[in-house]
């Protein structure tokens, strides 16, 4: 299976070891790539809504007209077990793409050409921290499919 999770930005380093330790864990179920695209733009010279299209221009360059599962703060949400079923069901297609909306947050284009729109919590997560726990997430569900015990 293929896993592509596209996010604005970069990931600081604080993080570094935790991308590193959920993709090493990840790869023997699947392949990830973790596309960084760049930020729409300076808050103190665009506005927020320029920022969030220019963002959704670069995103769907990247898609190039492929399904994706929005993270999405109003997004459903779902506990492990649900992720872990669609996750093996998405297998069956080949391929899964993720986005994840930047520091302000998506554009409502991204929201409406979802095919899936989760949020992991109700509270309000940086978008490099979503990206940590989706990784987290996909790991665990892998283990779920796999019927492995999970202990990290």
């Amino acid at each position: 299976m293929y896993i592509e999770i596209i996010i604005p930005g970069k990931l600081s380093k604080h993080l570094r070891d935790a991308f590193d330790f959920y993709l090493g864990k990840i790869k023997r179920f699947a392949k990830v790539k973790v596309t960084f695209i760049k930020l729409g733009g300076d808050l103190n010279k665009l506005s927020r809504g320029v920022i969030l299209k220019n963002e959704a221009k670069e995103i769907l360059s990247k898609i190039k007209g492929r399904k994706f599962v929005l993270l999405d703060l109003f997004g459903k949400q779902i506990d492990s077990l649900e992720f872990s079923k669609f996750l093996d069901m998405q297998m069956l297609e080949g391929e899964i793409v993720f986005v994840i909306g930047g520091p302000l947050g998506v554009d409502e284009q991204l929201r409406r050409l979802s095919l899936k729109r989760i949020s992991l919590s109700k509270f309000t997560f940086t978008h490099e921290m979503v990206l940590i726990l989706l990784l987290e997430q996909i790991f665990r569900g892998f283990k779920i499919i796999n019927n492995e015990k999970y202990h990290y």
